[in-house]
């Protein structure tokens, strides 16, 4: 929410250079592949909003196992609940848009969302095409169904980025997305056309449109100094966070804040202090000696 100008029609008027403020939430969709390490990227959001507004984050965990796939992040001590239908997520997300106690949402994944949640409120409805198949019968989504399942996501995805936007600020939450990967290849299967969030239908290729930040979590090998052996360097795999890809690996990236590089840390803390504050530093510059802060 940029510094306002003279209305336009009763609108404010406002300019992009003053659009990123202290005001502004993360909003971003992380996808990788299983055990790459989103749920533990998630888990530092609740150190981040707590060091930075005083307030904790808020799991919505998706898996079927006991803790909803935060086992992993035990001793983080993370709030989280588990919706068992998407009536119940659907009244959490609503809860949200009125809670002041939570700084930080994160959904984990996306993908179970879809699988647990979206297919059988899908296949709920009628089927408009003659007989169903036999296949549709025994629970597995067809043309339509996909249909559905892309409108609903959409809505409920829009419902999650609203709360990066609340007008107030004291609602208003930093938001992050996890997802499976999947392949998108050509029609006869030979060639890969590109890597991107595993979300039915469309929905894979407009969700990446819809939030501010899209990235995901590659395994790369860096060389660093050896410490067992001074002067002497090593080859590690680490865990890196990938914001922008190159066309060779066809991977739907992108950070439009500009404020997360390739191959920021895996932690909010550090990308907020290292890259957000920064900027926000900047911004508070002397103009006719005067200190503006947008």
């Amino acid at each position: 929410m940029g510094t306002a100008i003279a209305p336009l029609g009763g609108v404010a008027v406002r300019n992009t250079r003053n659009l990123l403020t202290e005001a502004s939430k993360f909003c971003m969709l992380i996808y990788a592949p299983a055990k790459r390490g989103k749920t533990t990227f998630a888990a530092t959001m609740d150190g981040f909003t707590k060091a930075h507004g005083g307030k904790p984050t808020l799991i919505i965990a998706m898996e079927p196992a006991e803790g909803g796939g935060t086992m992993s992040i035990q001793e983080y001590g993370v709030d989280y609940v588990t919706p068992t239908n998407i009536e119940e997520f659907n009244k959490i997300v609503a809860a949200l848009a009125g809670d002041t106690r939570y700084g930080g949402v994160v959904v984990d994944s996306a993908t179970e969302y879809v699988t647990r949640f979206l297919k059988p409120y899908a296949l709920k409805f009628p089927y408009t095409k003659g007989t169903p198949s036999l296949t549709r019968n025994a629970g597995v989504p067809e043309q339509g169904d996909y249909q559905t399942m892309g409108e609903q996501a959409r809505i409920d995805f829009n419902k999650l980025i609203n709360l990066t936007t609340h007008p107030d600020l004291n609602i208003r939450k930093h938001l992050l997305v996890t997802a499976l990967e999947k392949e998108k290849l050509t029609r006869d299967g030979k060639e890969l056309v590109a890597i991107q969030p595993d979300l039915p239908g469309a929905m894979s290729s407009v969700a990446t449109a819809m939030f501010q930040t899209v990235g995901c979590i590659e395994l790369r090998t860096i060389v660093e100094p050896d410490p067992r052996k001074p002067g002497s360097t090593q080859r590690v795999t680490k865990r890196t966070l990938v914001t922008d890809a190159t066309e060779a690996n066809k991977r739907i990236v992108g950070d439009r804040t500009r404020l997360i590089p390739d191959g920021a840390p895996l932690d909010f803390l550090k990308i907020y202090e290292q890259y957000w504050e920064p900027y926000f530093e900047k911004q508070r510059t002397l103009v006719n000696g005067k200190t503006i802060t947008p």
